[in-house]
Formats: structure tokens, C-alpha cells, sequence
């Protein structure tokens, strides 16, 4: 007998979606190993849902309680399956916390090695970052700058100002002032990890997370299988300028850090994701109480956590990863500040001195500088080297002395016999980061750019992730084993054979459950029993104000409890017996009677259900 699909007039019609006829439904492939033989799909014609019950009016149904289950069934989902999938559903599975160090290091380095030609074709602030990237002591230029009277000093007494910032560094001449890796650090701490998508994200409500969101790892951006399955498509979106308060869209913003991203292939096209199932297949029959009508349960939602069996190796496959993941096109930006940022002359405040750097916003270009600078200042030891003519000298005459102690703060000293302008002020102490911080400043301007001109925006090729697959799928694995409701929607979503809008169904105890005896139950529906529409979204709310059943018309004793029965603890239920009477009310304050009659067979019993307000 066809289900009623909707309930009466006080909601419009929601026609329920034919998952038992689509060939990627748990049921359907199920009965297909059970079966000797193939059958066609058959269509059945749908009749009109029967009158709603009024005041005083009664109507007996017969639920029928049927049981399947497959056990370690195996299930193959392809990717245009999984493609087809609702995207909320690929969203909420999260699969891990990808660690983007290697990332951000790898792009940097295809900043510093890019090609001639390229360096040629970038914006002028996007060469001179080139160039900075690369500076080295040989190649600093510090024209425009408190440190360019060393060169004037350099040129009076022979001593090669490269080789008093290579002193001063412990680098060699043609070293990196700041390494690669050290400039990640940087832009991981200021920029990336400051952005919110890296700091949260959204997940199942729990006790320990009552609203859904999660922290994300140090150094890492979330991915859910909805990234897997499209090759990232949305990492533009989802790190790109986004509100620093989520409950504040019109309030101030993070600029992002990823500008756009194409070319990523993660997902080969013979990709697939085999699960092995243990699972009750066939829809649970219950009663829609405002249609007064039979209508099917999906039976998935009672089971997510039981049926995957973790123990075994193999209960998650995913096959057809790429091999070496990597993004073949990226672009990232970073934002200078719109004034210019003089570095510190004080010691104090300590430890970081007085530069107004510290005050800028974390991920603007200077910032990140200073504290790649800091981090440089950590590896080097306190010194003092003095240099006469031509160098390092033992002789009397040293007419220069610097100095870096073990917080970084740096002092030029000069004798007065080789001042050159006595206009002109040697170099004040200052904190290494400080110099870095000038010095930067002047050459992110080169070629007459103007402050607030210089905001960076770059994109390199071919950039290695730098994970393993073999360690993705790892962590993949380990990260769903702990927490089986992620694939909840999912499993959901593939054994989909919900019918009408029931607000409570039949249920017996499985065979292995120890319980001597046939014994009827009465389950109250849960919020994850709603029937879903084509976006996976419920097609009604959840509205109930008083679920579960009692033993008065009042709905002040109440009958049912969340007692663990095969497993279940998160619906109301009751047992009940031939001739008992319940009192419910549906999720439009509608009470109603319930007086449970004979049972025809085992697996079969039948209601009185009397709508009394």
C-alpha cells in the first residue's frame, strides 16, 4: 500500500525523493546481493493521502515491523556519486586538519626562484617582495635609509658594509638575510593563522561542543570531504576576506591570504570511497498522526554509531587520491599598511621595543616583517666586532663597533675622526628587527610606489602540499574512526527511504540482543528522523514541545524514557502490549490517543489512533 507523502493542509505537500529506485541506496544494493536474480525498478502510482482526523475522530492502522540486515556490506561510492552527494553533506564530514607549513613555505619558494621572465611580468611591489626575499647582505641596498651612512663610512676606510651585515647576521656574504623557513613562521603566525576559517570550524553539536565548532590545529586549515571531491574549488572563498567576528558579517574583516586557486587535483577521476556496513536496511513503519496514515522512518540515524566496524582495516577505503597533491596555481596576497612605520629607537617597552609595527594589524606586510626579523634575532649570538681598514683589524686604530646582544638590540658605533657630515646622524640603536623593518620599507617601494600602494598579490605554479597521500588517508581514517557520526548525513543520505512525515514508529529488539520474547516498542521520532529534501536539508522543522508518549491526556506522566535499547539512547520510547492506551502530542500541538490493539502477527500490531484536541 503506497505512503502517504505529505502531511494535511496545515503544511503543503513535500513529496518524498524515490531513493529506493536511484542505484546508489544502501537498501536497494543490499537486496540486490540478497536476491537470486536482477529486478527492475518498479514505480508505483502514489494515492491521495487520506483526510486529516478531526476532533473525536478515530482511525486504525497496522505497522509492520520488517528486518534486513546487512552485514559488512561493502559499499562503492564513485565520484560523480559522490559529486551528486548535497553539498551541506560533503561539508559536515571533516576529514582532518591539513598542516600548510610545508604549503606556505613551498609557495615562498617559488616566489624567490621564479623565473626571470616572470619576475619581469609581476606588479612592482610583487618584484620588489622578489627581491626582498632575496637580500642578502651582498645584495642589500640601504639607500634611503638610517643604515645608507654606513656606505658613505664603508668607502673611507675600506670596510665592505656587506661584511659588516654579515657579521652582524653570522651569514655568510651571499646568505639569506631571513631564511624561507623563517619567513613562513612568519606569515603562518600573522597571516594564515589568524584568519578565522583556521582558527574554527563547523561540526556535529556535542557536550563538549554544544555549538558546533571546533578548534582547528596550529598551522592548519580544515578539509572536508566536499574539498576532496571538487578539488578545493572553494579555498579562494573560504580564505579570502572573511569577518574577524562571525556574528558580526558588517564588522571588521580579515583581508585573507589566498587571492585564487586553480588547478588543484585531488580527487583522480577512477576516485572512490568504499565503506563496509553492518546495517538494519529496510525504513522503520511508523504514524503520521496528522495525516492519520502509515509512513516510513529511514532506520539509519539509530545506527550511525554501530554501523562501522573500526576494528577492521578496511573499513574505509578511498582509492584514486593523487599521488603528489599539489596546487597548480596560487595566489596570495598580503596587505601593507597605508602609512609608513618608522622602526623603534627605545629599548623599551621590552621586550620589542617602541616601533609603532607592534601596533599594525597582525597580518599587514610590515608586521609579519618585524616578527620574521625577531625570530632571525633568536639565532644570533650576542657579539661585539670591531673593524679597522680593510676589515677586522687587531690594530689600535677601529674607528667601527657593532653590536648585538641576546635581545637583539643592535648598536653602530663610529669615531667621530671619520664622521663624514657632521649633519648627518649615525645610526641609532635599535632592535635588529627594526633595521630589517626600514630596510624593507625603502625597497617594497622602489619604482616610485607610494605608501598604501605596495599590497602584495602574487601567484606561482605547480606548489606541492607537501603531505603524503598515504598519510592523508591515514589521518583521514583515524579522524572519522573517532567519531562515527560525521558520516551520520552521509549514511543518511545513501539509505534515504523516509516516506511521509511519521511522528513515532514500531520497533522491535533485534535478535541479539538477549531479550527472550517478542516485544513492541514505540519510538518517538528525533530531530534526525525528519525526512530530507533534494539539499539535504529537513523539510520541516522540528517543533514538538512535548515528544515522547504519556499515560494522561494532560501529558503530565509521562510514559516513555531514552533507555538504551540496542544501542539507542536518543529517542523517547515505551514498551507496549495489547490493550494499554497512550496519550502524544504532534509537532502542531494536535494531542491525540492512542490504544494499542492486536497484534495480527509477530512482526505486525495494530493502533487506534483517536485525535482528542
Amino acid at each position: 500500500m503506497p505512503v502517504p507523502q505529505a502531511r494535511a493542509a496545515a503544511r503543503p505537500a513535500l513529496p518524498a525523493r524515490r531513493r529506493l529506485a536511484r542505484p546508489g541506496v544502501l537498501l536497494a544494493a543490499a537486496l540486490s546481493c540478497a536476491l537470486p536474480g536482477c529486478v527492475d525498478a518498479v514505480t508505483v502510482e502514489e494515492e491521495a493521502p487520506p483526510p486529516a482526523l478531526g476532533v473525536n475522530e478515530s482511525r486504525t492502522l497496522t505497522l509492520e515491523f520488517l528486518r534486513f540486515d546487512a552485514k559488512n556490506f561493502s559499499k562503492k561510492l564513485t565520484l560523480e556519486e559522490l559529486r551528486a552527494l548535497p553539498r551541506p553533506t560533503l561539508e559536515g564530514i571533516w576529514l582532518l586538519d591539513l598542516d600548510i607549513s610545508a604549503l606556505i613555505e613551498n609557495a615562498l619558494l617559488r616566489v624567490m626562484y621564479m623565473p626571470p621572465a616572470e619576475v619581469d611580468a609581476l606588479s612592482p611591489a610583487a618584484r620588489n617582495l622578489v627581491g626582498l626575499l632575496n637580500m642578502t647582505p651582498e645584495s642589500a641596498d640601504l639607500s634611503g635609509t638610517s643604515l645608507e651612512y654606513l656606505l658613505g663610512v664603508g668607502n673611507a676606510v675600506g670596510i665592505p658594509t656587506s661584511k659588516i651585515l654579515a657579521d652582524l647576521v653570522g651569514a655568510d656574504e651571499n646568505e639569506r638575510i631571513i631564511p624561507v623557513e623563517l619567513t613562513a613562521q612568519a606569515v603562518l603566525e600573522n597571516l594564515v593563522s589568524t584568519h578565522p576559517n583556521t582558527q574554527r570550524r563547523k561540526g556535529m553539536p556535542t557536550d563538549e561542543h554544544p555549538d558546533g565548532v571546533y578548534p582547528v590545529a596550529p598551522r592548519s586549515i580544515p578539509v572536508t570531504l566536499y574539498d576532496v571531491v571538487t578539488d578545493f574549488a572553494g579555498l579562494a572563498a573560504q580564505f579570502g576576506p572573511t569577518p574577524l567576528d562571525p556574528d558580526d558579517p558588517d564588522g571588521p574583516e580579515h583581508p585573507g591570504f589566498i587571492k585564487a586557486t586553480s588547478g588543484v587535483k585531488a580527487a583522480l577521476d577512477d576516485f572512490t570511497m568504499t565503506v563496509q556496513v553492518n546495517v538494519q536496511a529496510l525504513p522503520y513503519k511508523g504514524v503520521d498522526a496528522t495525516a492519520a496514515a502509515v509512513a516510513s522512518v529511514n532506520s539509519t540515524p539509530g545506527q550511525v554509531e554501530s554501523m562501522f566496524d573500526f576494528s577492521k582495516p578496511d573499513w574505509l577505503e578511498l582509492n584514486g587520491l593523487a599521488k603528489h597533491l599539489t596546487i597548480g596555481e596560487l595566489t596570495m596576497a598580503i596587505p601593507e599598511s597605508p602609512m609608513h612605520l618608522p622602526g623603534g629607537t627605545s629599548e623599551e617597552p621590552a621586550p620589542r621595543g617602541d616601533s609603532p609595527v607592534w601596533e599594525q594589524p597582525l597580518w599587514e606586510f610590515e608586521h609579519i616583517l618585524a616578527r620574521a626579523g625577531e625570530l632571525r634575532a633568536a639565532r644570533i649570538d650576542d657579539h661585539c666586532t670591531k673593524y679597522g681598514p680593510q676589515g677586522s683589524s687587531t690594530g689600535e686604530f677601529e674607528p667601527v663597533e657593532v653590536c648585538i646582544d641576546e635581545r637583539g638590540w643592535t648598536t653602530i658605533a663610529v669615531e667621530d675622526s671619520i664622521v663624514l657630515d657632521p649633519d648627518e646622524d649615525t645610526p641609532k640603536p635599535s632592535y635588529f628587527w627594526d633595521i630589517l623593518v626600514e630596510v624593507a620599507q625603502a625597497r617594497l617601494h622602489d619604482g616610485g610606489l607610494a605608501e598604501g600602494e605596495a599590497d602584495l598579490e602574487v601567484t606561482v605554479r605547480d606548489v606541492p602540499v607537501g603531505v603524503k597521500t598515504s598519510d592523508l588517508v591515514a589521518s583521514i581514517k583515524e579522524n572519522l574512526a573517532k567519531d562515527a557520526l560525521l558520516l551520520k548525513d552521509m549514511a543518511i543520505e545513501l539509505n534515504d527511504n523516509a516516506a511521509g512525515d511519521a511522528d513515532f514508529y514500531l520497533y522491535q529488539r533485534s535478535t541479539e540482543s538477549g531479550v527472550a520474547g517478542q516485544r513492541d516498542y514505540l519510538y518517538f521520532v528525533a530531530p534526525d528522523d525528519l525526512r530530507r529534501d533534494a539539499e539535504g536539508a529537513p523539510v520541516r522543522e522540528y517543533t514538538y514541545e512535548n515528544p515522547g508518549f504519556f499515560a494522561d491526556a494532560a501529558l503530565m506522566q509521562k510514559r516513555s524514557t531514552t533507555e538504551e535499547i540496542d544501542g539507542d539512547t536518543l529517542h523517547e520510547k515505551v514498551e507496549v502490549k495489547p490493550g494499554e492506551t497512550l496519550y502524544f502530542e504532534d509537532d502542531e500541538g494536535r494531542r491525540y490517543q492512542i490504544t494499542v490493539g492486536d497484534k495480527p502477527s509477530p512482526h505486525r500490531l495494530s493502533l487506534t489512533l483517536t485525535r482528542i484536541q
